[in-house]
């Protein structure tokens, strides 16, 4: 949960509508094949098991290359994870991939003996 510096305060007609001052990941896309990861972000407000996506969201993307470390976001900014945090991005995709394998190996999904990675 992430508490935003400068919420965003929706009026109409000098009535507010809703006050955000909250952004939360609310998803990611892992692209193995293309060593990237996608994460969305949203605006909203409630404690992090409660919280709520505004109605008057503005998403952010922000996508990760796990072999540069090369970031984008979809709100203009960009910059390079390096060292130990890319490190870390790197070895937490890698595990969510193992227990997935294991999952669907192990559930008659796809029959098999999940190898590492």
């Amino acid at each position: 949960m992430i508490t935003l510096t400068t919420g965003k305060l929706v009026a109409i007609n000098g009535v507010t509508q809703e006050n955000d001052s909250q952004g939360a990941n609310t998803g990611y896309t892992l692209d193995f094949m293309g060593n990237t990861v996608t994460f969305t972000f949203d605006i909203g407000s409630g404690a992090p098991a409660a919280f709520n996506i505004g109605v008057y969201n503005q998403r952010v993307t922000v996508t990760v290359n796990l072999t540069t470390g090369a970031w984008t976001s979809s709100n203009g900014f960009s910059g390079t994870i390096s060292g130990a945090s890319l490190t870390n991005f790197v070895n937490q995709a890698k595990a969510v991939r193992n227990t997935a394998e294991t999952f669907v190996a192990g559930n008659s999904v796809m029959p098999g003996t999940q190898t590492a990675w």
